[in-house]
């Protein structure tokens, strides 16, 4: 038999790691985990290590091929790219000359990377994600290297879950629809077959239930062919009050809709002892684990 690859996904916020242990090719998931820490792991990678380290002395893990790290959207630079015909032979020339064109920044100091749909023969749209040079060199550093836990990739938040939605429901015409809330942060994107179509990001003061329901009410209008229906994760999806104040506001007949908390895989297996109530914090670090197939 095949020796199955073992990925390690963990998700970096400015509290703490979200960790998955994942066989991709097989989609089954070994473990998952919520670690706090104290400090902000994304800008300090010493953080990352020690945590890292920490963690794995204090679990009995199995052999880890790759790992993978999904990173915030607030602590990077998003845009979502359209595309034109006369570009798409060098798409990569056109969303770096557009990023640079966006931003009130030099891109000398960014790292892009950029993600096609529906695919990267024919692209039509980008989401191209971009961090500071400064924090990929401190992942990449010898210092990360020793300790075991440098990244194979670096991905966006968004771009994880995204992957983690086609792999489990698919992604068809209809746009879906996928809410993110942390304790200091929160992101809703709708997405189908051709990639994101539209990201909303709420800082810390926004994160109220009546201010992101009346977000999300606002993007449903602008796709009417969409069902008002959301899939809901992040660190604040396993708090009871904050999850029973959004959906009852969400069952306002004015606004009409449905939040279901995202916590089942429908194409992955899980071992026996995985702590299923941590499973919707943890997406977007089982998502990251995709892109090491």
């Amino acid at each position: 038999m095949a020796i199955q690859k073992i990925c390690l996904g963990v998700e970096i916020n400015q509290d703490g790691l979200k960790i998955a242990l994942v066989e991709p090719e097989r989609k089954n998931i070994i473990k998952v985990d919520a670690i706090p820490a104290s400090g902000d792991s994304m800008n300090d990678a010493s953080i990352y290590s020690s945590v890292m380290t920490s963690w794995t002395h204090n679990n009995s893990l199995p052999e880890i091929k790759a790992v993978a790290v999904a990173f915030p959207v607030q602590s990077g630079v998003m845009r979502l790219v359209d595309i034109p015909k006369e570009a798409a032979e060098q798409p990569f020339d056109y969303v770096e000359w557009e990023f640079a064109s966006a931003i009130n920044s030099n891109v000398k100091d960014y790292k892009l990377d950029a993600a096609y749909y529906p695919n990267s023969k024919k692209p039509q749209r980008a989401i191209v994600t971009a961090l500071r040079k400064e924090i990929v060199n401190s992942f990449c550093s010898k210092a990360v290297e020793s300790s075991g836990f440098r990244p194979n990739c670096l991905i966006a938040d968004i771009c994880a879950l995204l992957n983690l939605l086609e792999c489990t429901d698919g992604l068809g015409d209809h746009p879906q629809c996928v809410l993110k809330v942390d304790q200091k942060f929160a992101v809703a994107f709708w997405g189908n077959e051709t990639g994101p179509l539209a990201i909303r990001l709420f800082p810390k003061e926004f994160i109220a239930p009546n201010i992101i329901i009346d977000s999300l009410d606002k993007g449903f209008k602008e796709f009417s062919k969409a069902k008002r229906k959301v899939k809901f994760c992040g660190e604040l999806s396993t708090d009871a009050k904050y999850t029973k104040d959004l959906i009852d506001i969400a069952m306002n007949p004015k606004q009409a809709i449905e939040i279901e908390v995202w916590k089942s895989l429908s194409k992955f297996s899980m071992a026996k002892d995985v702590d299923s109530l941590k499973l919707s914090k943890c997406l977007g670090a089982i998502g990251a684990t995709l892109n090491c197939m």
